[in-house]
């Protein structure tokens, strides 16, 4: 019985995406909607997002608003500046450490390091 616990925790995690995060020692909160409807719901379930999916990043003095970009292996966010990414491994979607990454007008790419934030 501890090991099927386990288990199904294990996957309500892999799919249920934290929004509090650490960013570069900064806080960083994460609200993801979908929107193919007009309907602006929140998503907690990376399975069940829409082809108007929207990702809103809270960090440090920035507030980000990044549309769902298709990409095979994993769920990406991008304005083409600004990249919010959860990686999708063959034992589920990670969802603790995504990509946050930053184009700079030189064309240099800054990866912004996080973690989920301790509770």
């Amino acid at each position: 019985m501890t090991s099927f616990v386990s288990l199904f925790l294990s996957f309500l995690i892999s799919i249920t995406p934290s929004s509090d995060f650490i960013c570069d020692k900064s806080p960083l909160k994460a609200t993801i909607r979908n929107n193919l409807n007009g309907d602006f719901s929140l998503v907690n379930d990376l399975e069940k997002i829409d082809a108007g999916s929207f990702v809103v990043l809270e960090w440090k003095n920035l507030s980000l608003m990044l549309p769902i970009s298709f990409q095979s292996g994993e769920i990406t966010f991008t304005d083409k500046k600004w990249l919010w990414s959860y990686k999708n491994k063959s034992k589920g979607l990670i969802t603790e450490n995504p990509r946050f990454m930053e184009m700079k007008p030189n064309g240099k790419i800054t990866q912004h390091y996080c973690n989920v934030a301790k509770s």
